[in-house]
């Protein structure tokens, strides 16, 4: 077990909480270092309070103060300080998400349309299906392109059908849609993975 004196408030937990990501805390514990030992406990001379929301985190823990909260802006100096990255990326990314509702993503090779963002996670969709992914996810920027499978909503039908993208021109997409439904030249503002 490790045991941790933050700020005159012991902490005990495991080597895998605490090596669970890369941080200062990590290599504190697997590397010689000059931390002053108190009673067994590495010394860390920071707020107690703040540290427990690092803590959980390490253990598993998605819970965080409140957006835009004294504790939020705190918490986000101390991960930056222990160096937790996905902490910090988390927080920044709640704070300030870094993509917007209607946008095009790609995730583990997959471009999706983001319908939503909510607190921990984005409400995407592909097709007809709608999906969370968590906001940890690795998200990339994406685009349609020529042969990318689409929804399309057909002016001609009244309604969003599946189709395939078949010619760009500027701003207008030459969409076919499956069956008898014809093609039809679309502006991106109709259209979702």
């Amino acid at each position: 077990m490790i045991k941790l004196n933050v700020g005159g408030t012991i902490f005990i937990t495991s080597p895998e909480t605490i090596s669970s990501e890369h941080s200062m805390l990590a290599a504190m514990i697997q590397h010689e270092n000059p931390a002053k030992m108190i009673d067994g406990a590495y010394f860390i001379d920071r707020d107690p309070e703040v540290f427990r929301w690092i803590l959980n985190f390490l253990r598993g823990s998605k819970i965080l103060p409140k957006k835009f909260s004294t504790d939020m802006y705190l918490l986000l100096e101390e991960a930056n300080y222990f160096a937790v990255d996905g902490l910090v990326s988390r927080i920044r990314h709640l704070m300030s998400p870094s993509f917007k509702k209607n946008d095009f993503v790609t995730v583990r090779g997959s471009k999706f349309t983001i319908l939503n963002i909510e607190r921990n996670s984005y409400i995407v969709q592909r097709l007809n299906g709608k999906f969370k992914i968590d906001i940890d996810e690795n998200m990339e920027p994406a685009r349609i392109e020529v042969g990318d499978v689409v929804m399309g909503f057909s002016k001609t039908n009244q309604k969003r059908l599946p189709g395939i993208c078949m010619v760009i021109q500027g701003h207008n997409y030459t969409i076919q849609f499956n069956g008898d439904y014809g093609q039809e030249i679309l502006l991106m503002g109709a259209l979702r993975f």
